[in-house]
């Protein structure tokens, strides 16, 4: 009985490990709040506080994935990534994935004053929405089934180890660096027309949008990554992570300070 016990543990180990990588890590995740916090009204900053209560908005933007080990929550499995094939169009459907949790997650929301949406279950929809938004802006996180987002793709590289997920989601971000700062620096360049343009709420749009980068994310060869594909492709993980935190700034802003716009003149 021993060593059956053991033989399951092994095996339970072995299929945790292989199952899918969440977007972006705990750095990515945490600069996507930090953004959002920068660019957020005082008001709109107040609520959402209150809301998370002893929970920070860098906790916040994790808090899904630091369920992993909780098997209460494995039903949200599902919920960080939307796999489709090559050239597929997205087809609406009652599946529960990164498309059709946040959308819900948002639209309710939108009408907490008016539902009796409890405390809790308000703060449950900003912990879902503060890291959604990350996901879905990580283009594997809306990639293709027959790799599982570049699950199963193992790189070579000098410079990052690992499968290609895995190195889009921390690695490549840690290899260059990207903090706050860089981050703010980017959005301190945009204009107001600019920001207003991307803080547009369309969750089909922002799917499509990180899909477009695919072809980018796929540019090795023989599973090899050179310093150059590094180089050519930190812009896109600059500019997606940019992006969600302005998304996540105009989602909360639009359901706790409707009329409210994403502040361009912040301080960090």
């Amino acid at each position: 009985m021993r060593k059956l016990l053991i033989v399951l543990l092994l095996i339970s180990i072995i299929i945790t490990k292989s199952e899918k990588s969440y977007a972006w890590g705990k750095t990515g995740h945490e600069l996507v709040a930090k953004i959002a916090y920068q660019l957020l009204d005082d008001s709109t900053r107040k609520m959402v506080k209150e809301y998370l209560g002893n929970i920070s908005f860098e906790e916040a933007s994790v808090w899904m994935d630091e369920q992993r080990g909780n098997s209460y929550y494995n039903y949200m499995r599902p919920w960080h990534y939307l796999d489709m094939d090559k050239g597929e169009k997205y087809v609406p459907s009652a599946e529960r994935n990164v498309m059709t949790v946040l959308h819900s997650a948002i639209n309710e929301l939108r009408n907490y004053k008016t539902n009796g949406m409890s405390k809790k279950d308000i703060k449950n929809r900003i912990l879902v929405i503060f890291h959604l938004v990350g996901d879905l802006h990580q283009p594997l996180h809306t990639g293709y089934a027959i790799d599982k987002g570049g699950n199963t793709i193992m790189i070579n590289s000098p410079y990052v180890s690992g499968n290609l997920h895995s190195i889009w989601d921390t690695q490549i971000l840690e290899y260059k660096n990207i903090n706050i700062d860089t981050c703010m620096n980017i959005i301190s360049t945009m204009s107001k027309d600019e920001i207003a343009n991307i803080s547009k709420i369309n969750e089909l749009n922002w799917m499509y949008q990180s899909r477009s980068y695919l072809d980018r994310v796929y540019s090795f060869e023989n599973n090899y990554m050179d310093k150059a594909y590094i180089d050519n492709n930190i812009s896109v993980i600059k500019s997606q992570l940019v992006v969600a935190g302005i998304r996540l700034a105009s989602v909360l802003q639009e359901v706790f300070n409707p009329g409210a716009k994403v502040k361009k003149d912040f301080t960090l």
